[in-house]
């Protein structure tokens, strides 16, 4: 029966100590990656969540893990088409703040907004979704129409029949 030490200084079992060892160093490295990645991150906030076509958009975000990082902003359109890109610096806080309004012609569906910054060695990525609605004549505009169309013709009635008694 061999006895072989974890050390290895037996030469038949140096390859095996690699083999052990290569595993081990991985995992130790992917613990503090992950713990390193745990502090590295992006929040999105805006001023509300649904706007209308024409409306300002407040953005405003915090990076953790690397005061004055450089910030991508991406603002897609729910069709994709790209409505905002810029590049922020964060302030020594990690925040940083853009606006940017609702195009006019703007139908209703979700905006996306993305920031993107490298943050110690990784690509950190967040993304914040808004609503843009455009208003529809609803049940209340369709009876307010209904009455003020009646309202006109009971007037123009009313004014022929005034004719006719002068």
């Amino acid at each position: 029966m061999k006895y072989h030490t974890l050390l290895g200084y037996h030469r038949k079992n140096q390859f095996g100590l690699i083999v052990l060892a290569v595993p081990v160093l991985f995992v130790l490295a992917g613990l503090s990656n992950s713990s390193a990645q745990e502090d590295q991150s992006i929040t999105l906030t805006t001023n509300k969540g649904t706007y209308l076509p024409g409306d300002t958009v407040q953005v405003s975000g915090m990076v953790t893990g690397q005061p004055g990082a450089l910030v991508a902003i991406q603002v897609k359109d729910s069709d994709g088409n790209l409505i905002l890109i810029r590049t922020l610096q964060a302030d020594q806080d990690g925040n940083f703040a853009v606006q940017f309004k609702i195009p006019p012609t703007a139908t209703s569906g979700k905006f996306s907004i993305i920031a993107s910054s490298k943050i110690g060695g990784f690509v950190v990525t967040q993304t914040k979704v808004i609503e843009a609605s455009v208003p529809e004549f609803g049940e209340v505009a369709a009876q307010v129409l209904v009455l003020s169309t009646i309202f006109i013709i009971l007037v123009f009635a009313r004014l022929g029949k005034l004719r006719k008694l002068t």
